[in-house]
């Protein structure tokens, strides 16, 4: 079954795979701590039942990194039981350290999290958020097993330019040996950020390819190194009919290749985005 929060390896056709908040923003200075979870306050998951940004003046350094928190009495209660209130894994995708032979350390988004059993875990995307919940006993565990072997991984590597800074694209580290460059969500927009083929589905196709194609070679990948993609589409139905064109610039599509509706929330101009993971070694 699919198992990558960016990407799954070993799926099975019968299970789904980047708008994402990076998992650490970068200091300053490589010494450092780096920033947990996006600087998000992890005990108001707890208390408030939703994703709080903290403060910078309120933080508090636990496990080499940086966790920040909305109020003082967030910092003290982190402080006296910081086991209870810290995302599991260190705050990475909880489906990426489950993935059979290729567990990984993988970027998240503070907005895509579920509390199971009182501990908190957080996912890639709201997408693999979904594919999560549906069998989240199974992947933890998993995850719970593996995390022993993935945790001095390094840290995943953030993709900078030509990828867009949100969602970000990232390389990975596998348990097992090679990298993964998950490239995040691409939509149909020119070096400009001016969308690209209104109303042209396949000049969007086209776009979008050029787009991933652009964040694969930055991140040392081509695209006959994908292993599938997962495509956001306003109409499901109408991408067969750009078959060649999807293959020119995604390859063949593999039978763990998603295709799914697109968000609601996204620009009504906007009629495909595509992640993309490739395996190099």
């Amino acid at each position: 079954m699919r198992e990558r929060c960016h990407s799954r390896l070993k799926l099975s056709a019968a299970m789904a795979g980047l708008l994402s908040t990076a998992f650490f923003a970068s200091g300053a200075r490589s010494e450092e701590p780096k920033l947990s979870i996006s600087g998000y306050d992890p005990v108001a998951y707890f208390t408030d039942g939703k994703p709080v940004q903290g403060k910078a003046e309120i933080e508090y350094l636990w496990h080499k990194l940086a966790w920040r928190f909305a109020s003082a009495a967030h910092r003290e209660m982190f402080t006296k039981d910081p086991d209870h209130y810290a995302p599991q894994y260190d705050g990475y995708c909880a489906i990426g350290v489950s993935v059979d032979g290729d567990a990984h350390k993988d970027t998240v988004d503070p907005e895509a999290w579920a509390i199971v059993d009182g501990k908190l875990y957080l996912v890639h995307n709201q997408h693999w958020l979904g594919v999560w919940r549906e069998h989240s006993e199974e992947y933890i565990k998993r995850a719970n097993k593996d995390w022993a072997a993935v945790k001095d991984l390094a840290a995943p590597e953030i993709i900078g330019s030509p990828c867009a800074a949100s969602p970000v694209t990232t390389k990975v580290a596998l348990r097992d040996g090679g990298h993964i460059v998950a490239v995040g969500g691409q939509l149909a927009r020119d070096a400009s950020g001016s969308i690209v083929g209104k109303g042209d589905l396949g000049a969007q196709i086209e776009q979008v390819g050029k787009n991933v194609d652009a964040c694969l070679k930055a991140g040392g990948a081509t695209v006959k190194d994908i292993v599938f993609t997962v495509s956001y589409v306003r109409e499901p139905a109408e991408l067969d009919k750009y078959a060649d064109l999807r293959q020119r610039y995604l390859g063949a599509p593999t039978p763990d290749s998603t295709v799914v509706p697109m968000p609601q929330s996204a620009d009504p101009d906007l009629m495909v985005q595509v992640e993309a993971f490739a395996k190099t070694p």
